[in-house]
């Protein structure tokens, strides 16, 4: 006699099997079953959906592996075992990490944003004197061409050097070689004119970027990237593909704003055959376009992390909504640089007229002083 279950053959049997079946609740599936076979199968916030459904689903969810799993899979550099060891020591472990990571962090952008002033040399650290200056950043940067992986490394920034003090700081990643551990863009470009326009926009949508700033000494991470690319375009003096990846912070002083800038380089294989990561970089940049330095890019990061400032973490899912944020940012450097523009013309007009006044009392003196000698 078969073991294997039997499905009903007639309409009526049918109908009591689906019945029977819709009785079931899922206190009447072994938690075991849950947790080994369905919870690992969901995705980070179908997860943080499930766990808020119940108290019981909330304990089977709470389990390191299943977030450790989660995390590998969204973002594969936080592999690397002394990165994984880090998030193992977060207040609720991966998943704090993960809760911290996956959305993207968003600040407001208004008509009252302006630039850094001019009289302060030194930016107003009073409302971050909370903060503890760690030793090192991490940073955990993961880039995929739709579902494939085409880069993912963990770099380490040492912030007590001179070069993180540097007037104008970035974090730079060089791969001058195409990646044995990962496959490039299985797409094809001129080998002279690189990539055209039907390709940029392609790359625009299909290459997607995470890099998370993690502070070990706050135990917070945040995502910098807008996740897909605000511009793509082709550099025609060296051949190489650029995207370009922006968020929005508040910047260290009342009203400021500041882009935080990532840009990717792809190169093309032999012939133009296959992109690959040459380069990836990420800046902080004021409403001049102005590089920061390190310190202000730990001061401004990190409350960023603590979402001071009126930063939020918010899960994107509308495209339009990302640019949208970027897009208003242009339009305030758009008014500033109106601004700076009508500023210089004013400064003009008042030295033009400053010198024909000095020329007119000269001519004025001389006249008098012709007449005194008559």
């Amino acid at each position: 006699m078969s073991n294997s279950l039997q499905f009903p053959s007639t309409p009526k049997a049918s109908r009591l099997f689906v019945m029977a079946m819709t009785t079931t609740t899922l206190a009447d599936i072994h938690p075991h079953i849950i947790q080994t076979h369905i919870l690992p199968r969901l995705d980070g916030p179908s997860l943080s959906n499930t766990a808020a459904a119940s108290s019981n689903l909330q304990a089977l969810c709470s389990d390191q592996h299943l977030w450790a799993d989660v995390c590998n899979s969204t973002w594969p550099s936080t592999n690397h075992p002394p990165l994984h060891h880090l998030i193992s020591s977060f207040p609720d472990g991966h998943r704090s990490f993960f809760d911290d990571s996956f959305p993207v962090l968003v600040a407001e952008v208004n008509h009252r944003n302006r630039p850094r002033s001019c009289s302060k040399s030194q930016p107003d650290h009073s409302h971050h004197h909370h903060h503890l200056w760690p030793s090192e950043l991490i940073s955990a940067i993961d880039i995929r061409y739709q579902n494939d992986v085409i880069f993912s490394r963990v770099e380490i920034t040492d912030t007590t050097n001179d070069d993180f003090l540097s007037p104008a700081f970035r974090i730079e990643l060089n791969n001058d070689a195409v990646p044995g551990n990962f496959q490039p863009i299985d797409l094809k470009v001129d080998e002279l004119a690189g990539a055209d326009q039907e390709t940029l926009s392609h790359l625009k949508e299909s290459v997607t970027l995470n890099w998370i700033l993690i502070d070990p000494t706050l135990k917070r991470a945040g995502n910098l990237s807008s996740i897909k690319a605000v511009s793509a375009r082709q550099d025609w003096m060296s051949n190489e593909t650029l995207l370009r990846y922006v968020t929005v912070l508040p910047g260290s002083e009342a009203n400021e704003v500041v882009q935080c800038r990532i840009e990717l380089v792809l190169g093309a294989g032999k012939g133009g055959v296959g992109l690959y990561v040459k380069e990836v970089s990420l800046k902080l940049q004021d409403l001049d376009c102005s590089c920061l330095n390190g310190r202000e890019f730990l001061v401004i990061t990190q409350g960023a992390l603590m979402e001071e400032n009126n930063v939020k973490r918010k899960v994107v899912v509308d495209d339009e909504e990302r640019r949208k944020i970027y897009h208003k940012f242009k339009q305030v450097r758009r008014q500033r640089s109106e601004w700076v523009k009508k500023e210089e013309d004013k400064r003009e007009f008042a030295i033009k007229l400053n010198y024909a006044l000095t020329i007119v009392s000269f001519l004025f003196s001389v006249y008098f002083l012709s007449l005194m000698l008559r």
